[in-house]
């Protein structure tokens, strides 16, 4: 099955339409992906995340709490590159090149690199961020040291960058001044012998602009302590 991880999580019960109108405009103030705010707004958990990720991906999951990862797996993927990218590798086939790591934010381009690093070809499992915390904290070195062999002392802990999903929630992180029409063209700001290119690109740039503008305001509110994070997808899924 494929689809919108919003329209998913409907589906499954998880969360209902208020929720994710309140997480998409959470979203759209402080950036990030859908997944990543609806566990931090503690609209779902990780694990009910991991669970609609793999009916929209068609990826099978995995508790690395049980998983005894062999030493020629770990070898394959320095402890710094595993945090970077939060992925880990929990199974190896050196003969077909393959390698199954475990991740919670399966995207093109971050595994790529992963497996540019590792010269393998990935298999990807998902599982909550978490689990691969844990299980690289246990499985590797401290930080800075080689990746091969168990934990002798604990590594910082490191959240890689949310990365969730960029072509399934594509359509779901508009510019909210697109989404409701409300940009206005500035009068006499475009002149007669521009383009529709020209036009659409000077466009795009005030509406950049206006969202800059606004993500800055909203920063500051919640710096002073007059606005708390969810606060603002809550009012904006108020129905009128």
């Amino acid at each position: 099955m494929s689809g919108k991880l919003g329209d998913i999580l409907i589906q499954q019960a998880v969360i209902d339409e208020q929720k994710l109108i309140a997480a998409l405009a959470d979203q759209r103030a402080f950036g990030g992906k859908l997944g990543r705010t609806l566990v931090d707004l503690g609209y779902v958990t990780e694990e009910q995340l991991v669970q609609a990720l793999a009916t929209q991906l068609g990826l099978t999951t995995i508790d690395l709490e049980e998983v005894n990862p062999p030493p020629e797996a770990l070898a394959c993927l320095p402890a710094d590159a595993c945090k970077r990218y939060g992925v880990f590798p929990i199974r190896v086939d050196p003969a077909q090149r393959l390698l199954w790591v475990a991740t919670a934010e399966p995207e093109r381009e971050p595994l790529g690199e992963v497996a540019r690093i590792a010269r393998h070809t990935l298999e990807p499992v998902l599982c909550t961020m978490s689990s691969i915390d844990r299980a690289i904290k246990r499985f590797y070195r401290a930080e800075g040291a080689s990746a091969q062999g168990p934990l002798n002392e604990p590594s910082r802990e490191t959240v890689p960058v949310d990365a969730a999903w960029e072509e399934a929630e594509a359509d779901l992180v508009e510019s909210p001044e697109l989404a409701s029409g409300s940009v206005a063209m500035p009068e006499g700001t475009f002149g007669e012998d521009e383009d529709v290119r020209t036009i659409l690109l000077r466009l795009e740039k005030t509406v950049v602009a206006q969202g800059k503008s606004f993500r800055a305001l909203v920063e500051l509110l919640q710096e002073k302590g007059l606005l708390r994070r969810g606060e603002l997808g809550t009012r904006a899924s108020r129905k009128p």
